[in-house]
Order: C-alpha cells, then structure tokens, then sequence
C-alpha cells in the first residue's frame, strides 16, 4: 500500500479499523495522513517490519479545522493568492519528492514536513497504554503460576517461567523507551511552522543568481 491508497481509505467515513499494508512508509506518514484528512489516529500496531502489515484505527476529528483542512485536502483550490490550510507547492531543488494525492494535479502536493515535526503519538496517547507496572504485574504472575506448575505440569511450568522471565527483564526498557516516548512527545513542535493554519501558497523557485550573472 501507498500514500495513494492509504489516502482513499481516509474517504470521510467515520471509523477506519483494518490490517494495511506498508511497504513505502510507517507510523509517521499515516500520522500525518490522517492529520491532513481529518482523522485521529488512535491506534498504529506494526506487526513485522520486513512484510510492512500493520493495523490502523483512526476516527474522524471533530475539530472544525480538521474538518476544514480534510474538505481542502479533498478538493483542493490551487489557485494563486488562495490561502490554504496546508503548505502545498511543486518539488523544490534538493527538497523532499513531492506527493500528490488522489485527485491533485500532476507534480503538486502538501508540503512534506520535516523530519523532526512530522506527527508523533501524543503524551495522552502514551500514557493511555499499558505501563511497565503492569508488565511487571503480569511477569509476576507468570512466574507464580509457573512455581505451581512445575510439580505437576514441568512442561507448562518451564514454558510460563521463560515467559514470566522474559516479562520481568523487560520491565526496565520498556520504561525507558517508554520515557524517551513521552520526552519526544511533550518536546514535539507543530507539524508546520504555522501550525497548519492558512498560509499562501508557495511562490516559484528562487532564481539562481549564478545563472542570472551568466545572463548579463
């Protein structure tokens, strides 16, 4: 699946909860997409990176600006001079390939943000998903269980004692990647300069001065 597609799926419908396919982008990008149609991605589970699945859930934002900039998205005013609620313009020399969405001219398209602005999980986001009190709640359940088990069951025993193991050495990274989240998160800047609100479109390319000079 591409943007393209990923971008059709994002039609307006209020809940999109399926298994994709992403063989050209990951949890950034659909972020953003969902940003630039309208939605709230609420849940993104990457299930093996070398074969891209994943499963998105995203709802529609109720926000009258994502309503808005979704209807712009959609159908798009190109025209000059015509404020726009995302940065959109042809590919800039050395700049990011452009993406033009469903229904856009050919070499047009929203503004790819940089790097460190595209979407990220939000802290509530975060905090909203299991934390490492619980992985280390289930570990030692695991591991009791297993204690249990091991005089009658040595099998199902040894099984859940590598898995309530597994869980408690586990404990301390999560937290700590769990953090770096949360960091990343509160340090996070706007996806635009602007905030995504209304911006005039890009003007041309600025001329070269060298060849300018080779002109005279």
């Amino acid at each position: 699946m591409d943007l393209n597609a990923a971008a059709l799926l994002l039609d307006g419908r209020p809940k999109v909860d399926r298994p994709v396919n992403l063989f050209s982008f990951g949890e950034a990008e659909m972020r953003w997409l969902c940003w630039l149609y309208g939605y709230r991605l609420e849940h993104f589970k990457q299930f093996s990176d070398r074969l891209g699945s994943a499963r998105v859930r995203a709802v529609l934002d109720p926000d009258p600006r994502a309503v808005a900039r979704a209807d712009w998205m959609r159908r798009p005013d190109l025209r000059p001079g015509v404020p726009s609620p995302v940065p959109w313009g042809p590919p800039r020399p050395g700049g990011p390939v452009v993406w033009t969405p469903p229904g856009w001219p050919p070499g047009l398209g929203p503004v790819r943000p940089a790097p460190d602005r595209m979407p990220t999980a939000s802290v509530a986001e975060i905090e909203a998903r299991p934390g490492p009190r619980a992985l280390l709640g289930l570990g030692v359940a695991l591991t009791l269980a297993a204690l249990v088990l091991l005089w009658s069951l040595p099998v199902a025993g040894a099984v859940l004692l590598v898995l309530g193991a597994a869980c408690l050495l586990g404990v301390r990274p999560y937290a700590r990647h769990r953090d770096r989240l949360l960091e990343r998160a509160r340090a996070h800047r706007p996806i635009y300069p602007d905030g995504g609100a209304a911006v005039p479109p890009p003007g041309p390319p600025p001329a070269d001065p060298n060849r300018r000079g080779e002109q005279r």
